[in-house]
């Protein structure tokens, strides 16, 4: 092989090795891009992320800093969660690509706790009041209120024109909306957020509303038993120490049976319950 064969190989080679070089980079940018992410904004969140992880940065200032969320702005979030617009989480996805909803971080988020939730603490995650600005009873709705049952059908434009027109005071809230829209937040229903969720003693209680309809509670906690796990894998205080919950678990469950199948079902019982006539209670 003479110099010039040799000097047309190793092009060859370094021309091969930059076309796949080059293909590479093209596979990476597609799979770290989305339509709503670009590649540069997916690898800053994984810097970020790894950042805590291996102890780059300390664990500590990470709780400091989502406690105090409300200091924060959205730019600051986004570095690490992305813009949660493909969350698996169906109330993100809801919230954040709504046409009438401008949604900052802070909005919902203006404070969380990263303690891990249980059976025995519960921790802050979303500014709960917030939600009711949309999520409670339209005062329209008030027995003292001028508009009746039957304005809910009408055309809000045929009155919320020219000076009347509607003008949303809130940032979050956007000025373009049809009237068909309008009954979404002003109709003759309420949204799903229920009262109940702010009641002092809604963790003790909410398993038995859970129990009576389970579909309602599913219909915007739709990652369903997932969601009630991070819970109700964790054995409930009333069960500890072991001795004494086995001496006594047969009161409880024969007081509220249907409790217990909250978490377990009949096999479970007959791991060690075997054999019992129908009256050995």
């Amino acid at each position: 092989m003479n110099k010039r064969e040799e000097n047309l190989r190793k092009s060859k080679i370094r021309l091969l090795l930059a076309s796949l070089l080059l293909n590479i980079i093209v596979i990476v940018i597609l799979a770290t891009s989305s339509p709503t992410v670009s590649p540069a904004s997916n690898w800053l969140i994984l810097f970020n992320k790894l950042s805590y992880k291996l102890g780059l940065k300390q664990a500590s200032d990470l709780k400091k800093l989502h406690a105090n969320a409300l200091n924060l702005v959205s730019e600051d979030c986004i570095s690490c969660h992305g813009n949660m617009k493909r969350s698996h989480l169906p109330l993100h996805r809801i919230h954040l690509t709504s046409a009438l909803t401008h949604f900052s971080c802070i909005d919902c988020h203006e404070r969380i706790s990263l303690e891990a939730r249980s059976n025995e603490k519960a921790v802050m995650l979303v500014n709960v009041r917030f939600c009711k600005n949309c999520h409670g009873r339209f005062s329209g709705l008030n027995k003292e209120s001028a508009m009746k049952p039957v304005d809910f059908k009408a055309d809000c434009t045929l009155c919320h024109t020219g000076k009347h027109a509607f003008r949303h005071a809130k940032s979050y809230l956007s000025q373009i909306v049809s009237s068909q829209d309008c009954k979404v937040c002003h109709g003759g229903t309420v949204l799903p957020w229920r009262a109940e969720h702010a009641q002092a003693d809604w963790i003790k209680k909410h398993g038995m509303i859970a129990l009576s309809d389970e579909e309602k509670c599913i219909s915007c906690h739709e990652y369903g038993l997932a969601f009630c796990d991070d819970c109700h894998k964790k054995k409930p205080p009333s069960h500890k120490p072991k001795d004494i919950w086995l001496r006594k678990h047969k009161s409880r469950a024969k007081e509220n049976t249907k409790a217990c199948l909250t978490c377990h079902k009949q096999r479970f019982c007959k791991k060690c319950h075997v054999g019992h006539t129908a009256k050995w209670l």
